[in-house]
């Protein structure tokens, strides 16, 4: 409320309570029988229900400033509201797409891979079936821990019916150049049906399952042999004969 209003409101009632005063001295000087007073009473009654409704409308608060700001800024914190809510389902739904890309990426990745492992064996097992290899000893993956001079000494038990360092048959065919040779291939030896079908060459893997038992690699061959348990042995045996023919 304003100081003039205040003012004001003082003034009305300091000007009522004053009327009141002077029709209360009235009525008793003019005895209680006249009805002057009651009339005269009464006006200032009238006037005093407008002055309290007229300061009751006075007093009546004015809307704060600080409300109207705050709804201000609620109305317009609800569009960036609802603008950071888009924003996250956004970039919630870009995170799932680069989960489900990821994903897609990973499993073609390994799909890639598989694919590179399998070219890479086909490529390391298809030139040694079909055409040989120079060097043995440093391109096939089972010779990498064949040990020659073992080898020599393991061969001893095989040395009663092949010649490794000379083209001359014994009990057997001759083993010169035997890694890499084709199957079936010494003249002047008969071999029997089995190695005559069996086709391709002679590749460490396939000689490595030739000495493990030749009755299970090739039913029907005439070798009377019963095999080589030992894998290391094995492996030591074709190591040393592809060491000579490297050499």
């Amino acid at each position: 409320m304003s100081p003039a209003e205040k003012l004001l409101r003082v003034g009305v009632i300091g000007g009522t309570a004053l009327l009141l005063v002077l029709a209360t001295v009235s009525s008793f000087r003019d005895g209680p029988g006249q009805n002057g007073a009651p009339q005269v009473a009464e006006a200032p009654a009238a006037e005093e229900d407008d002055s309290e409704e007229a300061a009751s409308a006075d007093d009546a608060p004015e809307p704060a400033p600080e409300d109207e700001e705050e709804s201000v800024e609620t109305a317009e914190a609800e569009p960036e509201a609802e603008a950071d809510a888009e924003a996250e389902e956004e970039t919630a739904s870009a995170e799932d797409d680069a989960a489900r890309g990821d994903e897609d990426s990973e499993v073609e990745t390994a799909e890639a891979e598989d694919d590179s492992a399998q070219a890479e064996t086909a490529s390391a097992e298809a030139p040694a079936e079909e055409s040989g290899s120079d060097n043995w000893l440093e391109e096939s993956p089972l010779l990498a821990s064949a040990d020659i001079d073992a080898g020599e000494s393991a061969f001893r038990q095989c040395s009663a019916c092949h010649q490794y360092n000379a083209e001359r048959n014994a009990g057997g065919p001759h083993l010169v150049g035997i890694v890499g040779r084709e199957v079936a291939a010494v003249e002047n030896w008969r071999y029997s049906d089995a190695l005559q079908d069996a086709g391709g060459v002679w590749t460490p893997e396939r000689l490595e399952e030739w000495l493990t038992n030749p009755d299970d690699y090739l039913p029907g061959n005439r070798m009377a042999y019963p095999g080589v348990r030992d894998e290391q042995e094995r492996i030591d045996i074709i190591g040393f004969l592809a060491a000579q023919a490297d050499g």
